[in-house]
This record gives C-alpha cells, structure tokens and sequence, in this order.
C-alpha cells in the first residue's frame, strides 16, 4: 500500500499509532473549520448534541469547556473512541459526555435523542449517503438541527491522500439527500471557497 492510500484509510478510520497521529494533525489542521462549525451550530446549555465521527474527540472537548450541554460522540474506530474517552475523562465521569463506537448509518441511540447534531469531514466515507441521513434524522427531535462539514471538491482534489478511499460529492447531491431523509437544508460558505456546511433543520 503506498503512503497516500495509507493516510486515506487512516482519515477514514484511524488505527494504532498512526490513526492517533492523524487524529492530532487532523485536530491542528481543521480548527478553523471545527471553529465555524460550532458557531453554525450555536449550542446553548438546554441542548443535547451528537457528533458523528469524533475521532479523536477535540471537537467534543471544545464544547465541553464552552458548554453544559449534554454530549455524546460516536466513531466507526474503536481506536478513537478510546481516545476520546482519555482526553475527555474528566466530563466523560462527570455524565456529560458518553461516546460509543458506530456509524452515521447505524447510530447507537434511540429516537429523538438530540437537538443538535454535526458531522465534520466525515461523509467523504459514508458507504450510503441516504442511509446515514435517515438515520441522523432519526435521532433527532423535532426542530433539531443538523451541521454538516466539508471541503469542497475542489479542495479536496488538490489534497494527494485524497484520491483513494475518498468520495466526492456534489453539495447538490448532498442537499437532495438531506431532503428526501425530511430536512430543510440550507448551505453556508465556510474558510472562503474551500468549505462549506450544510445546515440542516428537521421539517
């Protein structure tokens, strides 16, 4: 495997030693993102929120410090939710937080669990879109409003890891998505051209 295809994997699905080196290159890199996204998100006290990839739980532990809301992370890499177990142990014991291994497409909570939920840089390695939108409208209530984070295209073309285990997706895909799964989406310019969310409200 070269070294490209190897970083790919692991932005995908941090392992071992080299998933938590990129989980924390990852962390240092995308804080302008992870910036914007939380201010989109606009997370009050009263509020539940899901973070769906939380790799190495940097995001979750920035709300944790800012916010007394209730949090819960999940990730596909076990790996990673150990660490972000460790990093956020303090509000991990204190029931603030729980984080749980699983995916976009089968979250491990029931109905109606969160107002808020968000996802950066993850759906480049959802297998299915649809599938992983239903399901995130699921676990949200009513009004609940979803954050989803990316790169544009563009971008990420220009990146070398990205041309193996990345997909690509048109943001009109992505919203067409969002609405058959029964959200309001709108899209919001982030860093200039180069990232965008797309925020989605349950209808």
């Amino acid at each position: 495997m070269g070294f490209n295809a190897y970083l790919a994997r692991q932005f995908g699905r941090p392992t071992g030693l080299g998933g938590r080196v990129v989980a924390a290159v990852m962390s240092r890199q995308n804080r302008p993102l992870y910036e914007k996204t939380l201010r989109l998100l606009a997370v009050g006290e009263a509020d539940s929120v899901l973070d769906i990839g939380c790799g190495n739980g940097f995001v979750l532990g920035l709300l944790a410090e800012r916010t007394k809301a209730s949090l819960a992370g999940v990730d596909i890499s076990v790996s990673m939710v150990k660490a972000t177990i460790v990093r956020n142990r303090r509000f991990v014991t204190g029931r603030q937080m729980m984080v749980r291994p699983g995916d976009a497409a089968d979250l491990p909570f029931p109905d109606g669990s969160f107002t808020k939920a968000y996802s950066i840089n993850t759906v480049y390695f959802w297998p299915e879109v649809d599938a992983a939108m239903a399901e995130i409208r699921r676990v949200l209530r009513p009004g609940g409003v979803f954050v989803n984070a990316l790169y544009t295209n563009e971008f990420l073309a220009s990146r070398s890891h990205t041309q193996t285990a990345y997909r690509f997706h048109e943001p009109a895909a992505l919203i067409a998505s969002a609405r058959r799964a029964g959200f309001d989406v709108k899209r919001v310019p982030l860093l200039g051209d180069i990232g965008y969310g797309l925020v989605c409200q349950v209808v």
